[in-house]
C-alpha cells in the first residue's frame, strides 16, 4: 500500500472515506433540505434512473360532482383519473473550496467545521434560490393596488389585507385545498413582514404563550393564510439582458411564428447552444407585443428549447388565449424580453406567494439509496503531476439532476407589490 502523505493512505488509486467527507455528508443531509424556505410544502419526487436530464411532473383534474342517483341494480360506468404530464429539465449545481496540506482531514477541528458550515449554507442558498425562481415562474399573478402589470407598481403599492382576501377567494374557487392545519401558506420577505405587521388584521404568532403553536419560520396569519419568512425573497428588478449581452429574442419573420398546438414560438437565433438552452429553460420571461397601437407584455415560462442553424424553437409551459396569439405572427410584433421591475423598471417589485396543497414540486435531495446532494473530497496528491508535492486538495458539494416546478398554476398565486422604504 503506497503512502500518499502522513495523514492517510490509499490503494489502487482510490482513497478511503475521509472523516471530513462523512461529517460533511451527514451535515449537508441534515441541514440543507429541511431548511429550504421556499421548498417547504413541495411535492417530492425521486430522480428516476436512466431517465436522462428530463423528469415529469403530473397535474391531476378533480372529479366532478355526481348528481345523477344510482339506478336500482345498475352499476354506473367507472371513472378515470385525468392527468396532464409536463417535462422539466434537471440541472446540476455545485461549488467547492480548496485546502492546503496544513489542513488535517483526519480531524474535525474548528477549520473543517467552518468549511462544512459555509459550503452547506451555500448549497442550501443555491438550491433554495433555484427552487424559488422556479415556483415564482407561475403564471397565476395579481398586482397590488390598481396595477395591471409589474411595470407600473410603485413602492406605495404594498401588500394589503384586501388583496390577500382576493387571492384566497380565487384559490378556493379554483379548488386549491388548504393544508392539514386549515390554512393556505405564504412566503414573504423581511420588508413585506414589516408592512404586514402594521395591518390591523395581522395575527402575530409570537404573542401566543402556547409554544406548541409555533412553527419554524412562522411569522403570523391573515385571513386563513399562514405566512413564513424567507431569507432570499424573489425581487423583480430592472434587467438589461435576457442572457449575456443579448437583450431580446425576436420572433421569426414567418407566418405564423407561433404554433398554438405545440405552444412553440419560433425566434431568429443562430447562436443557440446546449448550455444556453439549459440556462433559459424554466426562466420566466416577458413576451412583448403590440395589438394595433397598444403595447402588451405577457409573462411566460419557458419549458423547452430546440434549435437548428437558423431558428430556435421556444416551447412555453402555458398557452395564451387566441386573441393574444393572433398578434404573434411576424418578427416586428413579438419579442422575448427579460422581466423587469416596477414604475417603468426602476422600482424593485417583491413577490409574495400564497398557495395550497400540491401547488409545486421538486426533486428530492435525500431519501432512499444514494442521496442527491453529495460531498466530494479530493485529497492531497489526487491531482497527480498537477500537485507533485501533495499540497492541494478540494472539498465541494454537488446536487446533480435537480429541478423544481409549479405543478398546478391555479393552486399558487404570486402577488407582485412594492414595499415601504
Amino acid at each position: 500500500m503506497p503512502t500518499v502523505n502522513m495523514n492517510y493512505s490509499y490503494s489502487s488509486g482510490i482513497s478511503p472515506t475521509l472523516p471530513v467527507e462523512g461529517y460533511m455528508q451527514r451535515h449537508a443531509l441534515k441541514n440543507v433540505e429541511p431548511n429550504l424556505g421556499y421548498m417547504k410544502d413541495a411535492q417530492m419526487i425521486e430522480q428516476p434512473k436512466n431517465n436522462g436530464k428530463i423528469v415529469q411532473f403530473f397535474r391531476y383534474t378533480e372529479l366532478p360532482a355526481v348528481t345523477i342517483p344510482l339506478y336500482e341494480g345498475v352499476t354506473p360506468d367507472g371513472q378515470q383519473l385525468t392527468e396532464t404530464a409536463f417535462s422539466v429539465m434537471t440541472k446540476n449545481y455545485g461549488g467547492w473550496m480548496a485546502y492546503t496540506d496544513e489542513l488535517d482531514l483526519w480531524h474535525i477541528d474548528k477549520k473543517t467545521k467552518a468549511i462544512a458550515e459555509r459550503l452547506t449554507r451555500q448549497a442550501r442558498l443555491s438550491i433554495d434560490t433555484v427552487g424559488r425562481d422556479a415556483i415564482c415562474a407561475g403564471l397565476n399573478v395579481m398586482y397590488a393596488g390598481a396595477n395591471t402589470s409589474r411595470g407600473t407598481i410603485a413602492s406605495t403599492d404594498i401588500l394589503t389585507y384586501a388583496i390577500i382576501k382576493k387571492v384566497v377567494r380565487n384559490l378556493k374557487i379554483k379548488g386549491a385545498q388548504p393544508f392539514a392545519d386549515g390554512y393556505y401558506h405564504g412566503k414573504i420577505s423581511h420588508e413585506t413582514y414589516y408592512d404586514l405587521t402594521n395591518d390591523t388584521h395581522w395575527d402575530d404568532a409570537n404573542k401566543y404563550q402556547n409554544k406548541t403553536r409555533e412553527e419554524k419560520y412562522l411569522l403570523g396569519t391573515i385571513y386563513k393564510v399562514k405566512f413564513y419568512e424567507v431569507d432570499n425573497p424573489k425581487v423583480f428588478k430592472a434587467q438589461t439582458y435576457l442572457y449575456g449581452t443579448t437583450s431580446s429574442l425576436d420572433g421569426a419573420n414567418l407566418s405564423p411564428c407561433y404554433n398554438a398546438t405545440t405552444r412553440t414560438l419560433t425566434v431568429s437565433c443562430t447562436t443557440m447552444t446546449s448550455d444556453l438552452a439549459r440556462q433559459l429553460t424554466g426562466m420566466l420571461v416577458d413576451v412583448d407585443y403590440y395589438k394595433s397601437t397598444t403595447h402588451y407584455k405577457t409573462p411566460m415560462c419557458i419549458e423547452r428549447i430546440t434549435w437548428d442553424s437558423t431558428y430556435a424553437y421556444i416551447q412555453f409551459r402555458w398557452t395564451p388565449g387566441t386573441t393574444v396569439t393572433d398578434e404573434w405572427t411576424y418578427a416586428q410584433s413579438v419579442k422575448i424580453l427579460p422581466t423587469g421591475g416596477g414604475s417603468g423598471g426602476t422600482t424593485p417589485v417583491h413577490a409574495t406567494l400564497i398557495y395550497g396543497q400540491d401547488a409545486f414540486g421538486m426533486v428530492k435531495l435525500g431519501g432512499k439509496g444514494k442521496p442527491n446532494i453529495r460531498i466530494i473530497v479530493k485529497p492531497l496528491g489526487s491531482s497527480g503531476d498537477q500537485d507533485p508535492l501533495n499540497q492541494r486538495g478540494s472539498i465541494g458539494w454537488k446536487v446533480p439532476f435537480f429541478c423544481a416546478a409549479v405543478i398546478q398554476d391555479d393552486f399558487i398565486c404570486r402577488i407582485e407589490h412594492g414595499v415601504s422604504a
